[in-house]
């Protein structure tokens, strides 16, 4: 069906974007995290088509990459579309990645519409299935640190996405690598 448009953005809103091709506006479901042009300039969304009885809605993502996720996930019973995008946009790809690889249904279970069972059934069902995609991830040590960190940062009660900026914010800024005392801390006073 679809793989990509390339279109001139029209509206915006946090949840969805209206691209216009050829004097028709395309109306695409988005990440919250997703980072958008101007209105008027153009843009490349990656399209995952999603065509029901009662609807037909399109999904669109930056890259390949997190449209195949996305795709992924949606094959999870119990997880549509929306759950999907909701989870997308709470936590970056590298991060739901290996929160999925580490078996972590703290992390996952953070989410808005995403309880224990489903984290769990993410998890069972997607271990093996995400190790194909070429997602670039850093030492296993290191991920674990920066999940654990996450962790405990969305269990004190900040947003994911904050979280997450705050520790790689940390990351980048330290020469020597944190312990994970260190690193939370270092965390709570970038939030």
């Amino acid at each position: 069906m679809f793989d990509y448009i390339k279109a001139t953005l029209i509206e915006s809103s946090p949840l969805k974007v209206t691209l216009e091709v050829y004097g028709i506006g395309y109306r695409i479901w988005v990440p919250t995290h997703i980072k958008l042009p101007q209105k008027g300039d153009l843009m490349t969304l990656y399209i995952a088509p999603i065509v029901r009885e009662d609807s037909h809605q399109l999904f669109g993502f930056l890259t390949r990459l997190e449209r195949d996720f996305f795709e992924l996930l949606i094959t999870i019973s119990g997880v549509g579309p929306k759950i999907a995008l909701c989870l997308m946009g709470h936590l970056e790809l590298p991060d739901l990645h290996a929160a999925i690889l580490q078996g972590n249904v703290q992390v996952l279970s953070k989410t808005p519409g995403i309880g224990k069972k489903t984290a769990e059934r993410l998890i069972i069902e997607l271990r093996d299935k995400v190790k194909t995609l070429n997602l670039p991830i850093s030492s296993t040590n290191n991920n674990q640190m920066q999940s654990d960190a996450l962790s405990a940062l969305i269990h004190l009660g900040y947003p994911s996405i904050q979280a997450q900026k705050a520790i790689k914010t940390v990351l980048n800024q330290l020469k020597d690598e944190p312990d994970l005392g260190q690193l939370i801390t270092e965390a709570l006073k970038q939030i």
